[in-house]
Order: C-alpha cells, then sequence, then structure tokens
C-alpha cells in the first residue's frame, strides 16, 4: 500500500466514477482500476459495489475512506507545516538577550513586529549574559544572540553582525563632584570607589572597562561587585560609589542618581546581533533583516522604551 493508492481511492469516493476519477486524476481509467484492485486484495476487502450503472462504497469501504483520508489530510498539514519552516514563516526561533540590551527601544518593538509579521513562529527568550550567549550559541541551546560584541576571542563559526553603537557613561550620586566637570574620562574615576559587575557574571563590557582603566594608568578601586544592574543603579544612588554602565541603564530612575557620558574615545560599546556562521535558519535570517530595518528607520540610535523605570523596593 503506498500513498497513490490511497489518493486514487479517496478520489473515487468522492466521484463514484472511475472515468470521472481518472480524469480529476489525470490518468486513464487502467491504473486507476489496477490501483483499486491492488488496495482490495491487500486489505482482503471489497472497497466499492461495482455495476454497469453505478459504483458505490462497501461498509468495509466507507470505514476505509475515514482512515485514507485522515492520513492523506496529516500528511498534506505536514507538509505544509514544513514548508512553512523552511520560508521561515514557522518554527521555533530561541532568541538569547541581555537585560541592558532589554531596556534599548527596539528591543519590544522588534519581538512584538516579528511575532506580528509571523505569528506561527514560537518564539523563545533567555536572559542571559554576553558570554552565557555565546557559549549557548556554540552549545546550539540558543540560535541568535543580542550582545555587547566581545573583548576577548571567540570560536571564529560565531558570526557577528553590528546592530548599533552605545556609549559607556558614569552613575553616580547627585551631589558627586564629578558631574562639575565639563567633560568626563576614564582617568577622572582613579581612586573613586566604584561598583561594577563581578569577572564571572559574562557581562560584555567588563573586559573594555578594565582595559580603559589600565590605558589611563590605574587600577579601579571596585568597593562592591554586583550581578545585576538595577542594583548597580540603586548602590550609585546611595553614595556607595561610582559606576560605569551601558547607556541605556539611564531608564532606570531612583532617587539621587544623576549619570554623565564619558568622553574617552575608546568608551564605546557595540550591541551585535550574533548566530552560528553559514546558519541556515531563515528564522534568524529573518530576525536579522527585521533587526537591520528598524536600526535604519530608527533616528534615536540608542533610546530607552520608557522615560524611566522606577525601582521600588
Amino acid at each position: 500500500m503506498d500513498l497513490r493508492q490511497l489518493r486514487y481511492f479517496v478520489t473515487l469516493c468522492e466521484e463514484l466514477h472511475f472515468r470521472r476519477a481518472a480524469e480529476k486524476l489525470n490518468i486513464t481509467q487502467a491504473p486507476l482500476s489496477v490501483a483499486i484492485k491492488s488496495l482490495e486484495t491487500e486489505l482482503g476487502a471489497q472497497l466499492f459495489h461495482r455495476t454497469q450503472r453505478r459504483v458505490s462504497l462497501t461498509q468495509v469501504g466507507a470505514a476505509f475512506r475515514q482512515q485514507a483520508a485522515a492520513v492523506l489530510d496529516q500528511l498534506d498539514r505536514s507538509i505544509e507545516e514544513i514548508r512553512e519552516m523552511v520560508s521561515g514563516e514557522a518554527g521555533q526561533l530561541r532568541i538569547g538577550f541581555t537585560t541592558a540590551s532589554s531596556l534599548l527601544v527596539f528591543f519590544p518593538q522588534i519581538i512584538r513586529a516579528f511575532r506580528t509579521r509571523y505569528p506561527k513562529v514560537d518564539i523563545r527568550l533567555h536572559d542571559l549574559s554576553s558570554q552565557q550567549q555565546i557559549a549557548a550559541l556554540e552549545n546550539r541551546d540558543i540560535d541568535v544572540g543580542l550582545l555587547r560584541s566581545p573583548q576577548i576571542p571567540v570560536r571564529s563559526d560565531i558570526h557577528f553582525v553590528q546592530i548599533l553603537q552605545d556609549p559607556l557613561i558614569v552613575a553616580m550620586h547627585a551631589d558627586s563632584p564629578l558631574l562639575a566637570r565639563e567633560k568626563l574620562h576614564i582617568a577622572d574615576l582613579r581612586g573613586e570607589p566604584m561598583i561594577f559587575y563581578p569577572r564571572n557574571s559574562g557581562v560584555g563590557i567588563h573586559e573594555q572597562f578594565l582595559r580603559l582603566c589600565g590605558e589611563a594608568g590605574f587600577v579601579p578601586n571596585i568597593v562592591q561587585e554586583v550581578r545585576e544592574s538595577a542594583t548597580i543603579i540603586s548602590l550609585a544612588a546611595s553614595g556607595l560609589g561610582v559606576a560605569v554602565v551601558p547607556s541605556e541603564l539611564q531608564c532606570i530612575n531612583v532617587p539621587n542618581i544623576r549619570f554623565k557620558p564619558l568622553a574617552d574615545e575608546g568608551a564605546m560599546t557595540y550591541l551585535v546581533m550574533a548566530s552560528r556562521a553559514g546558519e541556515a535558519s531563515t528564522l534568524v535570517a529573518n530576525l536579522r533583516r527585521m533587526v537591520q530595518a528598524s536600526i535604519a528607520r530608527s533616528t534615536t540610535p540608542v533610546d530607552c522604551v520608557f522615560p524611566s523605570i522606577d525601582v521600588q523596593d
């Protein structure tokens, strides 16, 4: 028994006439008759009553018609689903993102736009640090990542596309003397108590920050290590120390917090979209095109989703 026989059988069930069924199948009557006879022989049952005037289903034929139609319907649905996956209209897309990148205006917009354009795609979001995303891509745990451009060597089979640039800023208490400076440089932070991410947090700006301090001729005086960006801003607002963070964290609004950009040429980070080199997924390609188109249309390359995000106990 094969699918061709099932299609011949179902078509004959619909027409109940060998000539019309053969015409519908674009074949002659002879192969149709042979196929039906072979099917009946294999099943060991007569499927049609045949007379010179009419063709009708037997009781067994009527029961088998339901089963055969269900098999063909399932096959057609499966073929359609595969075609949709190949075209990027369906499937599952696993997206990694950093906490800071989720505060950029394009992030909620692009997720919503993608879901609207491709409603059959199952989007899975994973909040991961930049280094964690690199590992997740290598292990095929995610399909695409939104992260800071790596400051350390990574495997050559990870492909990066720059999305936008994002300056580093200093978060500090409203009474900090640093605010009085016309321009603030990384060298001005020498000796300042600082709050920063721990090395093993996998945050993309970690190595860059240490390099900038080294180029300025000092080792940062880190008095507190914190993993959560909102907590870093909150502690900076308390006066415990100053913090160097990506500019989008200005969205986090707590009492007495102030922000000032760094004037150093190298105090710039880059948000990139990462995927495996040679990635054949149409879903990934579709997302990349939408992100790049969204950034190209934006008049403000780096902005926040809301004017502020209040952090409360």
